[in-house]
């Protein structure tokens, strides 16, 4: 085995140590500060997905409106209702469709064991829950299709009504009165992220089944309808079609865009995800500018290397020494500096994001912290930040090595 490489690799950085120590120091930083920064980064975008997942990532909310411009001979300013019927109305004529779920609501009292809050009450059907990812605690459920059928008194509750009227009990299988009227609980909202809702956060409801909500309100109309279309490619379609249904039974221009409202979750997410991918790619961006500082650095150091050298390399190459092992020293010498500094970076990086994913999150106040609290490794970080870092360390020894190996000889025996 040939160590002539290594054992001059090893003579030449030793003399060099002092001066590579706050080179090292820069790569060091330079590794820390790129890889926190593509873990928050990633930590955010995927924060985010979850946070949005919260409400809903495909689905289409469509609720009442108020026309804004007259209709075969109709005035403007008339209020367009949603009525239960128009849920079986819109699933027979969109077959793109594949959930479609009725939701009414108002502010009721609920109590239960002498203590009494105010808190919306939604009435709706079992498919509101994949739609809204409305999970149920261990040992309880979600309003099935029979509760609906037969118009059960069972009530399916926030994690925050049941702290705020059970404390630290199960409340799975007892009664609470909503609007004076007794129902049992058969689920609990398990805690999730959601930084997008209406009337509230989910954790602050009450979801009777729809049938038995109509039997305690006198509202014959729908607040809003949930669609849930089979491709999410479709929902601008379902969205139009859906105008245009409703617009010919209830008489209201289509092209009307105050007639009825549409909230559209698809959509949202799409420009929420380029947003924090955004952020993710110019954190990325901030981090590798400051290996490339380190970078930088090194390549100074390797100039400085083959100027000091310049004699020693002339004698390598007078004595028969080849190009190619000059090169390698070179390279050699850069991949071990940049080894030594990125190593304990990366290792300090990988320990700081699984300290910081150790605190717990606040589901009851979601707010930036909780996007902070999660940063994120992952194989595609890793992978990209070795690219850069290879990328960067040929960078920094190709173009000091192929100088110093293309030196004179002559020359360079005179060099001084």
């Amino acid at each position: 085995m040939n160590l002539t490489l290594p054992r001059f690799f090893w003579s030449e950085y030793r003399k060099r140590r002092r001066r590579a120590s706050l080179i090292t120091f820069a790569l060091f930083w330079g590794t820390l500060s790129i890889l926190l920064l593509m873990a928050f980064g990633r930590g955010m975008t995927t924060q985010a997905r979850v946070a949005f997942s919260g409400l809903g990532e495909t689905l289409i909310m469509v609720s009442s409106g108020q026309t804004s411009v007259t209709f075969e001979g109709l005035p403007k300013g008339r209020t367009i209702r949603i009525y239960p019927e128009d849920v079986d109305f819109l699933r027979e004529r969109i077959p793109e469709i594949l959930r479609i779920a009725p939701e009414s609501y108002n502010g009721w009292p609920v109590s239960a064991n002498g203590k009494e809050i105010n808190r919306t009450v939604h009435g709706t059907t079992p498919d509101f829950a994949s739609m809204r990812t409305q999970i149920p605690r261990l040992g309880g459920r979600f309003l099935n299709a029979e509760d609906e059928r037969e118009g059960r008194k069972l009530a399916f509750i926030g994690w925050k009504v049941a702290a705020d009227l059970f404390g630290t009990e199960d409340p799975v299988g007892k009664s609470i009165v909503i609007n004076r009227v007794p129902f049992t609980v058969v689920g609990v909202l398990q805690k999730k992220i959601q930084d997008s809702m209406y009337q509230g956060p989910d954790a602050d409801q009450v979801y009777l089944p729809f049938l038995a909500f109509r039997q305690i309100d006198n509202q014959r109309y729908l607040d809003q309808l949930h669609i849930q279309p089979r491709e999410a490619a479709r929902s601008p379609l379902i969205e139009s079609r859906v105008k245009t249904l409703l617009g010919r039974k209830y008489r209201f221009d289509p092209a009307d865009r105050y007639a009825m409202s549409f909230w559209n979750t698809i959509e949202d997410y799409k420009q929420g995800e380029a947003i924090f991918k955004g952020i993710e790619i110019f954190l990325g961006i901030m981090g590798a500018l400051t290996l490339l500082i380190g970078a930088v650095g090194v390549t100074n150091l390797m100039y400085a290397a083959a100027k000091e050298r310049t004699k020693e390399i002339g004698i390598k190459l007078a004595i028969g020494a080849r190009r190619r092992t000059i090169v390698g020293q070179f390279l050699l010498e850069t991949l071990f500096v940049f080894a030594k500094g990125t190593f304990w970076g990366f290792v300090l990086a990988f320990d700081i994001v699984h300290l910081i994913r150790l605190a717990p999150l606040n589901y009851d106040s979601f707010g930036i912290e909780a996007y902070l609290l999660r940063p994120e490794f992952s194989l595609s970080t890793f992978l990209i930040y070795m690219t850069v870092l290879l990328v960067l360390c040929f960078l920094s020894g190709i173009f000091p090595a192929l100088r110093a190996s293309r030196a004179n000889p002559i020359e360079s025996l005179r060099y001084e």
